[in-house]
């Protein structure tokens, strides 16, 4: 009986409450015979990489998520005019295809992009969820999101309205997430997760949509609990006795479909199995409609192009900028062994891929000079590359101080192509 993990933190991108990495659950994942792993970070895809590569080596497919910040709006005044710090919900986004890929990290920008945007942490609107919607599936999510934390506070025509223009913008592609923790009516006070479950079930009962379940998983093992909430002490900066924060939940483990079944019956839930198995079986159902190789492996580095050709960007900058410094109007007219250096590592930076990165550098210092902050002469082996002079990442002639460019970047064979943005 299969199964895929949809609610997921590692020790990456949700540092010291997350507190198992990706090759933790993708080890786990294969054990269990799960052929998909999500990640769903706090707010953030900063682990992305590491889940990929944890995923390829252990032969699971997986699944790019987050759990992002959604406020209701993003500035507030209290009665004195002073910014209040909003309530932000949880909801968890995935990308199918590679232009939900892109739309996953096109929000995931949008989050931090500005200080309308991040105040104390990053947040987004619904609304600008739903103008990024193609390529994504989305859940009802955790105890904390837009539905079910109105459900908590018994304003169900919220919830509902919330559920219903979600589904409006999303159709198939909303699941009704369901949990089964310590906090049903049997086994706690106020019975929230199974109150929340039953509307859930109701609401998706009546789109004809699929449930599924799903564990917020934050570490491997049962009995991790005391470690997470160490790590959270630390986090804040507080003792096990005085702490501000606690994840009530003890049993935010990796879960394999056996778990849900004890956790039904030891806290009183009391689904039938055939409900659970379903829900399980959802969840595979899930992870076939995501398109594989959504991103792909490749010898070189990859970041957001800054222009429509980075590569010829490059050179224009570097020449020209190179050009000025020795005051001449022609970049023919400087030193040949300047040129020629010059050429050469643009070469080598173009080949291995490395254009835009050059270019968010430049893009980050010119941002620095401009707001007077202070900088460095140079880092390292940076400080050999003509290229990074040119364009005023370093501030160090490489030339004249005998610095060479391969302690930067080492030549292989180089292709022909850069000559021609030369015009040779």
């Amino acid at each position: 009986m299969s199964f895929v993990q949809l609610h997921i933190h590692s020790h990456v991108g949700s540092s010291l409450d997350g507190i198992a990495s990706s090759e933790d659950y993708a080890q786990k994942a294969k054990s269990l015979g799960h052929p998909a792993l999500a990640i769903t970070e706090h707010g953030k895809m900063s682990s992305i990489y590491e889940h990929y590569t944890a995923c390829k080596k252990h032969g699971i497919k997986p699944i790019f998520g987050v759990e992002a910040y959604v406020a209701d709006e993003l500035i507030t005044l209290d009665a004195k005019g002073k910014r209040e710090r909003t309530k932000a919900y949880h909801i968890n986004l995935y990308a199918k295809n590679k232009i939900g890929y892109s739309n996953l990290l096109k929000l995931n920008y949008l989050s931090m992009s500005n200080d309308e945007h991040f105040y104390y942490f990053n947040r987004i609107l619904l609304e600008e969820i739903y103008e990024h919607k193609e390529g994504l599936m989305i859940t009802s999510g955790c105890a904390n999101s837009p539905i079910n934390f109105r459900i908590r506070e018994g304003k169900l025509d919220e919830a509902k309205k919330i559920f219903d223009k979600i589904y409006e913008e999303f159709g198939n592609d909303f699941y009704g997430e369901i949990q089964l923790n310590e906090f049903s009516k049997e086994n706690s006070e106020d019975g929230m997760q199974e109150i929340i479950n039953s509307y859930i079930l109701k609401w998706s009962k009546e789109k004809g949509m699929d449930v599924i379940v799903a564990g917020d998983v934050h570490y491997l093992n049962p009995g991790e609990g005391n470690i997470q909430t160490l790590s959270i002490a630390i986090r804040n900066k507080q003792t096990i006795n005085n702490m501000s924060f606690e994840i009530e939940s003890k049993n935010l483990y990796y879960h394999d479909i056996k778990d849900y079944v004890k956790f039904n019956e030891e806290f009183g839930y009391n689904y039938s199995e055939s409900e659970i198995i379903q829900w399980a079986e959802n969840t595979v159902k899930f992870a076939d409609k995501i398109e594989e190789d959504i991103i792909t492996e490749r010898n070189r580095v990859y970041l957001p192009k800054v222009t429509e050709d980075d590569d010829r960007e490059i050179v224009k900058i570097a020449t020209r900028n190179l050009t000025k410094k020795f005051g001449k109007e022609n970049f023919n007219e400087i030193p040949e062994e300047y040129s020629k250096r010059l050429k050469y590592e643009l070469e080598i930076i173009i080949r291995k891929g490395f254009s835009s990165y050059m270019l968010v550098l430049e893009d980050v210092f010119n941002f620095v000079k401009r707001e007077g902050l202070y900088y460095g002469v140079a880092r390292g082996s940076a400080g050999g590359s003509l290229v990074a002079y040119a364009l005023g990442i370093t501030s160090l002639d490489p030339i004249r101080f005998g610095l060479l460019f391969e302690r930067f970047l080492s030549e292989q064979r180089t292709p022909d192509y850069v000559y021609n943005y030369f015009g040779e």
